[in-house]
């Protein structure tokens, strides 16, 4: 069973994952087949998920398959009515265990991973010296055009396909910050690969968004 990170005790209101993997045809049972799947999950979490094959080259004659799968878990409060319109084919309900068991065509598999965790906070509950409460509201100017950062994107040292972003929450009158912290990588995919890679998003998110930090501003 695949070990999966509770969304109510994170930061977090929604996490997306996407798998890949290159496989032989024969590898899997009946690669065209796409599923598209919902369940809940305790704690009031709703899961979904979309798993199925793609031809991705041609070897003498041979060919070879990607194993996709894109999956989501999310709050209640933030689902939006047409996530589902973004997929192929409408989601069927199911039971959990229908949820986890494709996903297990995974393990021990080299896979390609992306992780994204999306979080909205208060923007009074940012430490007055934090990396993001420092950054927003700083004004620029270019010729006639001024410019106000409302938002930035930072790269991890030592991990390029890691980033952290936010932004000022549209609609919100600059008192909501949102934003995304996201992790690339590619490992052989273990039940705990999933929850491991959050909790390694959550203390990037802990370090740069609520904790206080230096930050150096230009004089001129």
């Amino acid at each position: 069973m695949l070990v999966v990170p509770n969304l109510n005790e994170l930061p977090f209101h929604r996490l997306d994952v996407a798998l890949s993997t290159s496989l032989d045809e024969s590898a899997y049972v009946n690669p065209d087949d796409y599923r598209a799947l919902t369940a809940g999950l305790p704690g009031e979490v709703v899961v979904r998920l979309k798993i199925g094959g793609q031809i991705i080259s041609y070897d003498g004659g041979e060919e070879t398959r990607n194993l996709v799968a894109e999956f989501s878990l999310e709050k209640p409060d933030y689902i939006s009515d047409d996530l589902g319109d973004l997929l192929e084919h409408k989601w069927e309900k199911s039971d959990q265990e229908s949820i986890w068991n494709p996903l297990h065509e995974f393990l021990d598999e080299t896979v390609d991973i992306l992780l994204k965790a999306s979080f909205i906070i208060d923007r009074h509950e940012l430490p007055e010296d934090s990396l993001v409460a420092s950054m927003i509201g700083l004004r620029t100017k270019a010729g006639e055009e001024q410019f106000l950062l409302s938002g930035a994107q930072l790269a991890v040292r030592g991990f390029p396909d890691d980033t952290i972003s936010w932004y000022l929450k549209p609609g919100s009158d600059g008192r909501e910050v949102a934003g995304e912290v996201t992790r690339r990588w590619v490992e052989k995919f273990r039940p705990e690969s999933f929850s491991d890679a959050v909790h390694v998003l959550e203390a990037r998110f802990n370090r740069v968004v609520r904790a206080q930090s230096q930050v150096s501003h230009a004089t001129a």
